[in-house]
């Protein structure tokens, strides 16, 4: 868990180093001061529920009958495949720790990684208080409706300059769950024949935890420049690595389709209609003002 509230402003395709030494991660997680360090307090969550996973499916498999033992090695094989294809992973590799450096450089797949495991972590314990394979009850429907743990835009942009912001609630979101965010954009297409055809999701990680000491409410922008591949973020309209239209910014791949993301590992629901997370992609007048020449990202 991270000790401070924190957004994680990053270019997510650059590759990331890890430490090995656990006392060092957690000194640096209980006050991490740079992006490569918030980015190990991500890996070491993962690693810690991919850890729990085996533990409890390993304790499992000595406690549990000869027919819920199929029963649950079945299950854990479909359930990978279920997590693979719907976080869009399409890697594979058999050294564990250098699948999850390919997955951390793509934010996106990994807020994705982080809501599977965690619901993958809770239904396992649950058959291990029950020793017992069982299908989970049926949920009843809440008056928030079918969960929603991902906003995107509709149309897809190549070209042109365009804008977004996201308002974020932390003591509010802090209140109400625990909860990792990614915002930016991501590749809308495979580029076909294309090096990297997959491309990847590019913006700011954004983790709120019930031990953070600092939260703060604030609003992200995101200016888009297709045109020069550039994608430049601000906070409360301070922007980060250069301006819009400078030589800073995060390098985006020329020519492909980008949109608009907002993804969450728990449900959005209470936190949009309680306005915690406010994603406004163009549909409503902005918090601060359009860079010149920018346009909303999503018409009204």
């Amino acid at each position: 868990m991270f000790s401070k509230a924190q957004v994680v402003f990053v270019l997510v395709m650059a590759g990331l180093v890890f430490a090995a030494a656990p006392s060092a991660a957690q000194a640096q997680c209980d006050n991490p001061k740079t992006s490569e360090q918030r980015a190990q307090c991500v890996g070491d969550e993962l690693r810690g529920a991919d850890h729990t996973i085996n533990r409890v499916y390993g304790d499992l498999m000595k406690s549990l009958s000869p027919p819920d033992r199929v029963t649950l090695r079945d299950e854990q094989r479909a359930w990978i495949k279920n997590r693979d294809l719907t976080c869009g992973i399409t890697w594979s590799k058999g050294d564990r720790e250098a699948w999850l450096q390919d997955l951390l450089r793509d934010y996106q797949k990994t807020v994705c990684i982080v809501r599977l495991t965690n619901e993958r972590v809770q239904a396992l314990n649950n058959y291990q208080k029950n020793n017992s394979v069982a299908p989970p009850a049926a949920a009843e429907a809440g008056s928030d409706g079918t969960p929603v743990y991902e906003l995107f835009t509709r149309e897809p942009k190549t070209t042109g300059k365009w804008y977004f912001e996201v308002k974020v609630d932390e003591p509010a979101i802090q209140k109400a769950a625990e909860a990792t965010f990614s915002t930016g954009i991501m590749q809308a297409a495979v580029a076909t024949g294309a090096a990297n055809e997959r491309g990847g999701s590019y913006g700011s990680l954004i983790t709120v935890r019930r031990i953070d000491k600092v939260v703060e409410i604030y609003t992200l922008g995101f200016a888009i420049d297709l045109d020069n591949a550039k994608l430049y973020i601000s906070k409360n309209g301070t922007w980060f690595v250069g301006t819009p239209g400078s030589s800073g910014g995060v390098d985006l791949l020329h020519g492909r389709a980008y949109k608009g993301l907002f993804s969450s590992s728990v449900s959005l629901n209470q936190f949009l209609s309680s306005h915690m997370i406010d994603v406004n992609f163009g549909e409503r007048a902005f918090a601060y003002h359009l860079p010149d020449g920018y346009s909303p990202l999503q018409a009204h």
